[in-house]
């Protein structure tokens, strides 16, 4: 009979297959921050056409303990999701609920708007609206007759 892996060891193969597969596009990554991530919160990406929306699910977190920033089309969110240490002092018998640091990082295509991106936090999602460019309109030019 096989014997099972315990759920943290899934979420530990989980979180390496993870970063295997997510190579950032050739953008670099902050390795110290990545490297010691303990759990990833999950991410949905709208597209309309004003803008890209991401959603992140970070319940638990001091807003203020956030980081968002976008440099060279590269959008980064990291942070860290506190929990108590002393779990067997405290009177746990199970604990699931994961804590620690975290990082994401999303390569934006070139029609976004850098520079009016805005971010807020309401029960427990960070929403980053991440404005489109105006597309740059044909310019119309007169011949003139000699």
């Amino acid at each position: 009979m096989s014997q099972l892996l315990p759920i943290s060891a899934l979420n530990e193969i989980h979180r390496d297959l993870s970063r295997m597969f997510d190579n950032h596009n050739g953008y670099p990554r902050e390795p110290d921050a990545y490297e010691t991530a303990n759990w990833t919160p999950r991410v949905d990406i709208r597209e309309d056409d004003m803008a890209f929306t991401v959603s992140a699910d970070l319940p638990g977190v001091n807003p203020d303990e956030v980081k968002v920033t976008l440099h060279n089309g590269v959008l980064t969110i990291k942070g860290e999701k506190s929990s108590e240490k002393e779990t067997e002092k405290a009177g746990y018998r199970r604990c699931e609920r994961t804590h620690g640091s975290f990082f994401r990082q999303f390569t934006l295509p070139e029609s976004t708007s850098e520079g009016s991106v805005k971010a807020k936090a309401v029960n427990g999602v960070l929403e980053i609206c991440i404005p489109k460019a105006e597309k740059p309109k044909p310019l119309s030019i007169t011949v003139a007759v000699e």
